[in-house]
């Protein structure tokens, strides 16, 4: 990594809330402090386009996007990922043993996001941040090490083949 990098990522629907939340004088003085070099924003469909970094290019390299190629490498490219609650980026971040801070929508309807972000907090795979005006306080903990995070177990993609072997006696 030759940058310091922190993914904040909405997919591709709007998460106008968290993009507004991180969106901040508090949240890029803090980037700034912790010395991260580069803020990606990948703000998905919604309308609002965050202003206010604009302030801070001249210290800190800033991308809003709608959407991103080449996402894999941008996650394996960064320290720490906001993401909203899809298990798609969520497992993404655990492959590649990334800290991730997932922040839900709570305005998609039949939310199975919460489920998903509450037992992998539970368990200390990712930090679920509840609300999401607390994003930049959530993120701070995480920096100065107040919230811990574990690596998610290495994958074993040979149980399942394996297993199915087993059962037809084919190994």
């Amino acid at each position: 990594m030759s940058e310091k990098q922190i993914l904040i990522t909405v997919g591709t629907t709007k998460f106008e809330n968290l993009i507004k939340a991180i969106d901040t004088e508090k949240f890029y003085e803090m980037i700034i402090k912790y010395k991260f070099t580069k803020i990606i924003i990948q703000k998905g469909t919604g309308e609002y386009i965050p202003k206010i970094y604009e302030k801070y290019k001249d210290k800190i390299n800033i991308q809003v996007s709608t959407l991103l190629n080449d996402f894999e490498n941008i996650i394996k490219n960064s320290e720490i990922i906001i993401s909203h609650g899809g298990a798609g980026i969520i497992l993404e971040c655990l492959k590649n043993k990334r800290k991730v801070i997932v922040c839900v929508n709570d305005t998609l309807m039949d939310n199975h996001q919460i489920e998903l972000a509450s037992s992998l907090d539970k368990e200390g795979y990712v930090h679920y941040c509840r609300k999401v005006n607390d994003i930049v306080d959530d993120i701070e903990s995480l920096l100065n090490n107040k919230k811990q995070i574990k690596p998610y177990p290495e994958i074993n993609y040979e149980a399942i083949p394996n297993l199915i072997y087993s059962m037809l006696d084919l190994k």
